[in-house]
């Protein structure tokens, strides 16, 4: 951290750009340990004030938060129970930043955490930043904490892919920032998904308005799931998803497709009315007997009977999610009418690879087209789809699609070239690409569209000299 910021941590003054906000509830140890990494920032950091919000502690929270000493403005703010949705929103309204960056409070963030942050907005202004959090390593013994290890690893892997295009899916408010008037001004999370899914409703609408979504590699920290998660917590968690879900189906019902609570309220048949009567009329009688299912299961992995346990976990997490969607739905599990335009409504934007990739990539960033064909003359090279609740086609996702897209168009020739055959195996995409590369070779032309792809990204002084040789 900058000595300015010190002193002005040492100082109490908390007049800066930046609020790091964490809500937090119960986790005293924990949040003591973050705040010592937040104290601990790199050389370089712009000052900023630390919020914490303690949402019904009723630990040494607030006692540990009162004789702590930090260097970096620490500040409380004291609510009795809200819940993430709400706690988030009443740090916002405080926070002295204009920079609001969201951590939870099981995340130790890295030393860069904070200035990661702020160097991707200084670089693109006006969007929202995305850090990734994934799970401490550590040995998980149990089959719960396995899959929800896996879970968190291969989500941050799929969202920090070149290109990757995001949905409201990807938006979670464990490590997130933006400026406080984009947030005030989206009306912030909304109290309805107090404990569940506040997040994926908040970016389902700033994809709506076309806000930016980025993510920034370098703002790491990593996720204490395997201290806070419980078998007992994911069922309470599952209750808690199928009552935002079927909020969000009323709320955005474009949407409800991809959402759960449609599987399950599009059944016919008998199964379908089982399911529900047990939902809003027997539940009170079998929540008592189902608390129990989190001991049951672990019996049956100890037992080594992984189908039942697998088999019975599937049933315990479709029980709480129907009770906690009967809670909004009651007896009536109709969704309201998708009205999401067919796809002959949606307008497509055509790019002709002809006018050269940087014509096609200034088109995108313009533009931001929700669909796109390209086409290399009157050749078809492919289709960018429209896809529901994710973000508009921009720049970015161009050539690691594209490249995609010519590495499977080369297959045949590559298969062709693999078993020593002629490569006369054509399609039009295929012919696409040798043309685009003029090269025949499957491993040159995958190498070289990795070195496409990087010189998009790096200054021409750092390759010019080689591209010649």
């Amino acid at each position: 951290m900058s000595e300015r910021g010190r002193e002005q941590g040492r100082q109490g003054i908390v007049a800066v750009d930046i609020s790091v906000i964490i809500p937090t509830h119960n986790r005293a140890a924990m949040l003591r340990s973050l705040l010592g990494r937040l104290d601990a920032q790199r050389d370089g950091t712009p000052a900023f004030e630390i919020l914490v919000v303690a949402d019904g502690c009723e630990d040494d929270t607030l006692a540990m938060l009162a004789s702590l000493r930090t260097r970096v403005p620490l500040r409380t703010l004291s609510l009795p129970g809200v819940g993430p949705a709400l706690a988030r929103n009443a740090g916002s309204q405080v926070a002295s930043g204009r920079l609001l960056i969201f951590l939870d409070d099981d995340i130790e963030p890295g030393e860069n955490f904070v200035w990661a942050h702020v160097v991707e907005h200084q670089r693109q202004p006006g969007g929202v930043v995305l850090g990734p959090y994934p799970p401490l390593p550590h040995i998980a013994k149990d089959r719960f904490r396995l899959n929800a290890r896996a879970w968190w690893t291969r989500h941050f892997e799929r969202v920090s892919r070149p290109g990757h295009r995001f949905a409201f899916t990807d938006v979670l408010t464990g490590n997130l920032s933006l400026d406080a008037e984009l947030f005030h001004a989206m009306g912030g999370l909304d109290p309805q998904f107090a404990r569940a899914r506040e997040d994926f409703e908040f970016g389902l609408r700033l994809i709506k308005k076309g806000v930016p979504i980025r993510f920034a590699p370098d703002a790491l920290g990593y996720h204490l799931e395997h201290q806070t998660s419980t078998l007992t917590g994911k069922m309470v968690r599952r209750h808690q998803e199928g009552r935002s879900d079927a909020l969000m189906a009323r709320k955005h019902p474009d949407i409800q497709r991809l959402l759960e609570i449609h599987r399950f309220a599009g059944r016919t048949g008998r199964k379908r009315r089982l399911q529900m009567t047990i939902a809003t009329r027997a539940g009170s009688v079998l929540d008592p007997l189902v608390k129990a299912g989190p001991r049951v299961l672990q019996m049956l992995e100890k037992a080594g009977l992984r189908r039942l346990y697998e088999k019975l976990e599937r049933q315990l997490n479709g029980y709480h999610y129907l009770r906690g969607a009967a809670e909004v739905l009651g007896e009536d599990w109709r969704l309201p009418t998708d009205p999401t335009a067919s796809a002959d409504d949606i307008e497509v934007l055509e790019i002709n690879l002809e006018q050269g990739l940087e014509a096609a990539e200034a088109m995108l960033a313009e533009r931001r087209p929700l669909a796109v064909r390209i086409v290399n003359g009157t050749v078809p090279v492919g289709d960018m789809s429209h896809q529901i609740g994710a973000e508009p086609w921009d720049a970015r996702h161009f050539r690691p699609w594209l490249n995609r897209q010519a590495i499977h168009g080369y297959l045949p020739v590559a298969l062709a070239e693999w078993l020593g055959q002629p490569t006369n195996v054509r399609t039009p995409l295929s012919d696409f690409t040798l043309n685009i590369l003029n090269n025949r070779s499957f491993h040159v032309h995958t190498i070289e569209q990795h070195v496409q792809w990087t010189q998009a990204k790096l200054p021409s002084a750092l390759y010019d000299n080689t591209s010649e040789s």
